[in-house]
């Protein structure tokens, strides 16, 4: 049977990196099955020729891009040939896999996680967490520890490691590091998004992580209360650093924006219309779009520190660090003695400011800028006030119902 083979050169237009260049793709179709992989170039999308698959224009530059990809599908119709030739049979991932070396499985484990961060690193600050790559740096670091003490090797091909490899690894981080267990199953989940990466490319006979399972523990989602919120924004802090966080974290407390997403906020996310305001901006974390009404309190810490620079930040915020040291300071004064975090005040709005006072998950889901409803709901607890309130509507009801 004649088989049907296409090559394909494509622009990966959503991973566009601060200069706005895209990453150049090639897929491979025999038989309606396809295979692709990154030709580890890069290119402006605006001189990239759909149809013919390179990049238009006369400079050398140019010149040399077209040249490497041509010489890529050269290469990959070398392959095809090969293995008619050598087997009868082909298929898109086996032309892949023999375009790299016929055998990927030898490629090293550090090797590649080194290269998956590096990659991550480039496109922080586009549509990647810089806390996610300091999760993937953390999680690289123990993985290369654990190599070196539990093979006494520098890296390790994959080809060498079984079904046991995720239970020894967690084992390690639990009990020999060790990690707290919600910490530890952050790190595996990073490290299985890595193994389906390389499951992915043909590195692995088999999925290591197939039956593995992961547990997390309950976390309780501190907040401040209504009386204690009351207190804390009665405080007068007389050092001006001090002054900024309060009222940061106050700001938190009233539209529900994290630290980091506080510290980029630009006088250009501000919306104003004639009898409202509303922030709108993009969730650094998750990319999603947050737009949340500017109640009064909001409005009025706003316009101590609002200027007319559009592409400056308006809180000009010390590290989320020291945002905790000095709340930490802050907060005995007004009677809160227990620790509180920056990111408590994300907590309050969801508890104290919103699911209180009647306002529905989906809505609080909204202005959170979750993607899960889920999410919210672990953060949204029930406050005790709002179960007094419930439970007392509840014994009027049932002593009217069910009168003696």
């Amino acid at each position: 049977m004649r088989n049907t083979f296409r090559i394909l050169f494509y622009i990966k237009r959503a991973a566009s990196d601060r200069k706005g260049h895209v990453p150049v793709m090639v897929r491979i179709t025999i038989n309606g099955e396809r295979a692709q992989f990154s030709a580890q170039v890069r290119v402006d999308p605006r001189i990239w020729d759909v149809h013919a698959g390179r990049v238009v224009g006369r400079t050398a530059a140019v010149a040399r891009l077209n040249e490497k990809l041509s010489a890529i599908q050269r290469r990959i119709e070398y392959c095809y040939d090969h293995l008619i030739l050598r087997d009868g049979t082909v298929s898109a991932s086996s032309v892949r896999e023999q375009f790299f070396g016929g055998n990927r499985n030898r490629e090293q484990v550090l090797a590649f996680f080194r290269q998956h961060n590096d990659e991550f690193c480039r496109m922080v600050g586009v549509n990647r967490s810089r806390t996610t790559l300091y999760k993937y740096e953390s999680v690289y670091k123990l993985l290369k520890s654990y190599i070196r003490i539990r093979y006494a090797r520098n890296d390790i091909a994959f080809r060498e490691l079984d079904k046991n490899f995720p239970v020894e690894f967690h084992r390690y981080i639990a009990h020999e590091v060790p990690h707290e267990k919600n910490t530890v199953w952050v790190y595996m989940i990073a490290l299985k998004h890595i193994f389906m990466l390389v499951h992915d490319r043909n590195c692995l006979a088999s999925d290591l992580f197939a039956g593995y399972k992961l547990h997390s523990s309950p976390v309780m989602r501190d907040y401040l209360t209504d009386s204690e919120l009351r207190s804390l924004m009665q405080l007068d802090p007389v050092c001006g650093k001090q002054r900024l966080v309060l009222d940061a974290f106050l700001f938190s407390c009233f539209t529900g924006l994290s630290y980091v997403d506080i510290r980029r906020l630009q006088p250009s996310n501000i919306r104003h219309a004639p009898d409202r305001s509303w922030i709108c901006t993009t969730r650094s974390k998750t990319g999603t779009e947050v737009y949340v009404r500017l109640f009064d309190i909001a409005s009025a810490i706003l316009a101590k520190y609002q200027h007319e620079d559009t592409e400056e930040p308006i809180f000009r915020l010390p590290s989320n660090g020291w945002c905790n040291v000095c709340l930490r300071r802050l907060l005995p004064r007004a009677g809160i003695l227990r620790p509180i975090t920056f990111h408590a005040a994300r907590h309050t709005f969801a508890t104290t400011i919103t699911l209180s006072q009647g306002v529905p998950i989906e809505t609080i889901s909204k202005l959170l800028g979750h993607k899960n409803i889920r999410t919210t709901q672990i953060y949204a607890a029930i406050t005790h006030a709002q179960l007094d309130d419930d439970m007392e509507r509840l014994s009027q009801q049932l002593r009217r119902q069910y009168a003696l």
